[in-house]
């Protein structure tokens, strides 16, 4: 056997054993990490869910959000459209951030199993807007009344 015969078998022998080794390791599943789930609301317990729990819950279901996927952005953009168009209260800060740092850790993109929000023009008018809630949001704006306030347990409970 000549030397370039050799080397042409030692190399396609270390071809094969990066392939199989590339593709053994590509098969292997890849470890998931379970969260505990609560049973009441279907909802991830992590750090804030009970923050989210009664800032999103009073008003729907949380399969609204647990069954969808998002960047902060669209976390963030689905908040300002609840309350421009659904009458969803500004949150504190705080608050805000609790419900942004839940959603992004826990649904993520990618893991949604419901469908996009239909564009504004294809939904159609708020049937809970009211004057009174306009009546509301004007007073809020001219200072006459204030917001309620939500407190927070340091806890996130």
């Amino acid at each position: 056997m000549t030397k370039r015969i050799r080397h042409s078998l030692i190399l396609a022998a270390c071809g094969a054993a990066t392939f199989f080794f590339i593709n053994a390791s590509a098969a292997e599943p890849k470890k998931k990490v379970v969260k505990k789930i609560d049973p009441t609301s279907g909802m991830i317990i992590d750090e804030n869910w009970r923050t989210v729990q009664a800032m999103c819950s009073s008003c729907h279901s949380p399969k609204l959000f647990t069954n969808y996927g998002g960047t902060r952005e669209t976390w963030t953009g689905l908040i300002r459209w609840m309350q421009q168009k659904q009458g969803l209260w500004e949150f504190p800060p705080e608050i805000e951030t609790q419900i942004l740092d839940y959603l992004e850790a826990n649904y993520p993109p990618g893991e949604a199993s419901r469908r996009r929000n239909l564009s504004a023009d294809l939904r159609p008018p708020n049937p809970y807007t009211s004057d009174a809630r306009a009546e509301y949001e004007e007073k809020l704006k001219r200072g006459e009344i204030t917001p309620p306030k939500i407190t927070i347990d340091p806890t996130g409970q």
